[in-house]
């Protein structure tokens, strides 16, 4: 029994499995069950006990991957905006291939808004991760940021002298991300019951209009 332990944990194949598979599986079952847990109970309701038990391994393996809930929480936020900047952006580059701009915006939101159809995704990226730590509200302002940017991006390219300031365009994009965001907390909490058209439409209505009021 000591050989095997000592067998497992020195890096060769142990049941068809290298150190760094086992690794990874195990990452992925605690990565799993955050996004089970935090997305339904809640991340401040969530022990390590209970995510032990979800993804059935022993908290030994969760500290091997990982220093905290807290840390869990980061990763499963992580990878659920991934996923979501992932397929936004796809959405766009196809969309602006043979779209004009009005399509682009709408092949956008109707990605993010699908995306977000998961409600366990949802609340982890739109209210488990508010107000836990300085740490996590960095990781929530970058994000902000990158889609603010996003936008600013897709209004530049209609508009062939920019008229705003640096300051005063970073300002506007993270005002129209929290808009989109506002939607997106509102359309969780209500269980989905506002169509997806609508959300797709107002807020399309939204990024056209703000992009049609600049100065040209």
């Amino acid at each position: 029994m000591v050989k095997l332990k000592q067998k497992e944990e020195s890096g060769r194949v142990y049941g068809g499995e290298s150190a760094a598979q086992r690794l990874a599986r195990q990452r992925r079952l605690f990565l799993d069950a955050g996004l089970e847990l935090f997305g339904t109970s809640g991340y401040r309701a969530t022990s390590v006990r209970a995510l032990c038990k979800q993804a059935q391994l022993t908290d030994r393996y969760f500290y091997k991957n990982f220093q905290d809930t807290e840390d869990l929480l980061a990763a499963v936020y992580a990878e659920s905006m991934d996923h979501i900047q992932t397929v936004v952006l796809k959405a766009i580059a196809d969309a602006s291939d043979t779209g004009q701009p009005s399509d682009v915006i709408e092949a956008g939101l109707v990605a993010f808004f699908s995306a977000i159809e998961n409600s366990r995704v949802a609340r982890v990226c739109w209210l488990e991760v508010l107000g836990v730590s300085p740490r996590i509200d960095e990781l929530y302002t970058r994000r902000v940021q990158y889609f603010a940017e996003l936008l600013l991006g897709i209004a530049k390219k209609l508009i062939s002298r920019w008229p705003l300031s640096d300051e005063e365009a970073r300002i506007t994009g993270i005002a129209a991300v929290g808009a989109i965001s506002q939607s997106a907390m509102h359309w969780l909490i209500e269980d989905y019951r506002t169509p997806k058209a609508t959300l797709v439409s107002a807020n399309g209505r939204l990024i056209r209009g703000l992009i049609e009021a600049l100065p040209r």
